[in-house]
């Protein structure tokens, strides 16, 4: 697509409090793309590549994602909860209750536990060295440790859960490994394990379970891996970035590699010219979600309605969220990126792509000058957002 900046003066008049409205002759709009064309393909060459088909033995994302979640403490680090189903219940059912909001129904996260005892670790958590870069050497040393101190059967599952006491402060933050999950003797156990960390206790709550569980799922980190702001990317629009962030719903296009969206719910545009389109906010079920516009192969334009209901009911603004997702770029390096419709000013809820939306009281339109597309919110009836997309 060559680049240009176009008008579409004349679309949308304010007048009082009311939008009057003057939709293109029929002639003007073109028809939207099969919606296959904007299924951008998985590199399978990238670390959790944003595409469609990605192939690293995901965790289901459809129907039921197994799990099993053990106990365990140290001797440096010893558990004083008096038994670990109250950690069981820091996680559980909210986690679960979560994911059933974000897929519409569509995945069921059935977590069975043993919650009998903690079970001691074989070394102490400091001697673990759990820190940023850990390798997938030492996580999986870990992972296997606390299978050897189990030292009973596990039932055969998606995801393996590895929780210690709260008090074990050395053991940091709560990575995934995402290499099938054996035993010493090569036992087969999950697909992927997530081993939580302090982090959850005292800042992530029960979300970082959410946040992990999504990359057995093999969704990519939003955050950068750079040491820069959590919210450099995408501020506080999904989990999958700031976990604690204002929006932590998965993004539409999340929804649709995942399986929760029909193909449907998807408006494709993949040739110049100029369509309308009426989208439904994420967070409720039912009607179209998503206007993607494919600039080619690697890369695509994704807009979508946010509200402040259901699992954004803290978001601090609504509208339309207009982000990129590139397939060439790997997880923890920007493979999706809001763009700033209302740059310097301020954000909201620390962080300055917090207020990135259309809305008809404040920018209204956006031109992503360099694909030569131009998105215009029209009108907003209750909240059904109806937008127009030029494409030169």
């Amino acid at each position: 697509m060559r680049a240009a900046i176009l008008s579409l003066a004349g679309w949308a008049w304010p007048i009082a409090n009311t939008i009057v409205t003057r939709m293109p002759a029929a002639s003007a709009l073109q028809h939207r793309a099969d919606v296959s064309a904007c299924k951008l393909k998985a590199d399978q060459d990238v670390y959790l590549s944003a595409g469609f088909g990605y192939e690293f033995n995901c965790a289901p994302s459809v129907g039921t994602l197994s799990a099993f979640m053990i106990f365990v403490d140290f001797s440096d680090q010893s558990a004083n909860e008096s038994s670990p189903e109250s950690l069981y219940d820091f996680f559980l059912p909210a986690a679960a209750e979560w994911y059933s909001t974000a897929s519409y129904g569509a995945l069921d996260l059935s977590v069975a536990a043993d919650t009998s005892r903690f079970y001691r670790m074989p070394a102490t958590a400091v001697s673990y060295n759990w820190d940023r870069g850990l390798t997938a050497e030492a996580h999986e040393h870990y992972i296997q440790d606390a299978l050897a101190a189990y030292n009973a059967t596990t039932p055969p599952v998606d995801v393996l859960y590895i929780v210690p006491t709260a008090n074990a402060t050395a053991i940091t933050f709560s990575p995934t490994f995402v290499g099938n999950v054996t035993t010493r003797d090569g036992t087969y156990v999950a697909k992927k394990s997530v081993t939580f960390g302090y982090d959850g206790y005292r800042t992530w709550g029960y979300l970082v379970l959410n946040h992990e569980t999504g990359h057995t799922m093999c969704l990519p980190d939003y955050y950068p891996y750079n040491g820069s702001a959590t919210g450099l990317f995408i501020g506080g629009w999904n989990l999958m970035g700031l976990i604690s962030g204002p929006s932590p719903d998965y993004f539409t296009w999340d929804k649709w590699r995942l399986g929760w969206l029909a193909d449907s719910q998807v408006d494709c545009v993949a040739e110049p010219g100029q369509t309308s389109h009426v989208l439904t906010p994420v967070e409720v079920a039912g009607g179209i979600k998503a206007v993607v516009v494919k600039h080619n192969d690697t890369d695509a334009l994704v807009i979508e309605a946010r509200s402040s209901t259901g699992l954004d009911k803290m978001s601090c603004a609504t509208g339309l969220l207009l982000y990129t997702v590139s397939t060439r770029i790997e997880t923890g390096y920007g493979p999706v990126k809001v763009l700033d419709v209302t740059p310097r000013s301020g954000g909201c809820a620390g962080d300055e792509l917090n207020d990135a939306t259309l809305t008809l009281s404040g920018v209204s339109s956006y031109t992503v000058a360099d694909w030569g597309v131009k998105i215009t919110l029209v009108a907003k009836d209750d909240e059904d957002y109806e937008l127009m997309v030029a494409v030169a």
